[in-house]
């Protein structure tokens, strides 16, 4: 469980502590902590996380020196499957680096602290409002970053490249000297090759690195799916950690290897192909109607955000239908007796809807009712909430 610490209970720290567990509760993907929960206690706002058991690359490093090729090879490929999660909702990390990543007891790597993400686009998760707060980490974080440019996936391609030099030679890329110096080499360049520090780094994981280090984002690999083709092969024939893996690492491996023969559609080489068939929202409606009808609220759940984000995709997320379909979503939780989850989403869609459409809206009075409802008294205006008012400084 994460709190915001007392001393620092102020308007900003409860937005950047909200925002951050919405951004991680998005992105929903095995190398990510769960969302559990999300609420306060005794004044104190909270967020229930998945426990992870296992070590951050820093630590790794400083305990066991530079990793095999093989291992900096899985974790960078793992790596790079999160930030395939990540651009389907166009989130970027902006702070990835060696602290930030954890390797678990079975083996498997987690990207951790998404306080600096942002979604693009999206100006719910799109600002950082602490004054003087730094955009990255010096030595990892892209020369754009540190030009106050926009940052896009490549950027956190940037900070996989960083990572990746740490964990194949044990430096930082750029050295870990004053913070003007590391930052002028960032800017500058070239990046330098880890095969200086390492000369049985293989060519094509030396040319990889460098090539996410590119001063310019379009000089780096286009996307992950490019770093993962490189690094995957080479994630062979692992050999021990010490002290690292439980023998808890079987079942979790068990699974994982079962997973691994599913064929990798996102991952193949892209092949000419005619435009997919239109999506009849109508049928899909009636699909998502008859999943409730017969008792399967998950799947309805499940039927009604997926034409919400198709919706979304087509008109934006401020179309009332994709209102109309979350809304719907939400409420497929309740037969279940999943309220709190139910009264998290219709919070989550009041709020949103209030700032798109203001509070007189129709629909928002319908939700803000049934949220009463819920509660079973009349729901405190929205505007006397905390986390409101830290998105909503006046």
């Amino acid at each position: 469980m994460k709190f915001v610490d007392p001393a620092h209970l102020d308007l900003d720290a409860l937005r950047r502590f909200r925002r951050e567990a919405r951004l991680t509760a998005r992105l929903d993907h095995p190398g990510v902590p769960v969302v559990y929960d999300i609420g306060e206690d005794k004044g104190r706002p909270y967020v229930v996380l998945q426990k992870i058991e296992g070590i951050t690359l820093t630590d790794m490093v400083a305990e066991q020196g530079p990793l095999p090729i093989g291992w900096a090879a899985s974790i960078g490929a793992q790596i790079s499957a999160v930030l395939l999660a990540a651009r389907r909702i166009d989130l970027v990390h902006r702070d990835l680096k060696p602290s930030n990543v954890m390797l678990d007891t079975s083996g498997a790597t987690k990207v951790l602290d998404f306080g600096l993400a942002v979604i693009r686009d999206d100006e719910r998760y799109s600002r950082i409002t602490q004054s003087g707060q730094s955009p990255g980490t010096v030595g990892y974080m892209a020369p754009e970053q540190i030009r106050s440019e926009p940052a896009d996936h490549r950027t956190d391609l940037y900070g996989l490249g960083a990572t990746l030099f740490y964990i194949l030679t044990g430096h930082a890329p750029f050295g870990d000297g004053a913070t003007m110096t590391t930052v002028w080499r960032q800017l500058e360049g070239p990046a330098p090759h880890p095969s200086q520090l390492r000369p049985e780094i293989p060519a094509v994981v030396d040319d990889l690195v460098r090539s996410l280090l590119a001063i310019a984002p379009r000089d780096r690999l286009a996307t992950a799916a490019e770093v993962y083709r490189v690094l995957a092969p080479l994630a062979q024939d692992l050999p021990p950690l010490p002290g690292v893996f439980t023998e808890a690492a079987e079942a979790v491996q068990a699974y994982a290897a079962i997973v691994g023969r599913v064929p990798p559609r996102a991952l193949a080489p892209s092949t000419p192909a005619g435009p997919p068939p239109p999506l009849d929202p109508a049928q899909l409606v009636a699909e998502a109607e008859h999943l409730e009808a017969t008792g399967k609220y998950r799947a309805a759940a499940r039927q009604w955000r997926h034409l919400a984000h198709e919706h979304a995709h087509l008109h934006g997320e401020d179309d009332t239908t994709v209102f109309d379909f979350r809304v719907r979503a939400a409420r497929a939780h309740l037969p279940l007796g999943e309220h709190d989850r139910a009264l998290r989403q219709f919070t989550t869609l009041l709020e949103s809807r209030i700032r798109s459409h203001g509070p007189e809206d129709a629909r928002a009075g319908t939700l803000r009712r049934e949220i009463a409802n819920l509660h079973g008294d009349q729901l405190t205006s929205a505007h006397d909430d905390p986390f409101w008012v830290a998105e909503h400084p006046r």
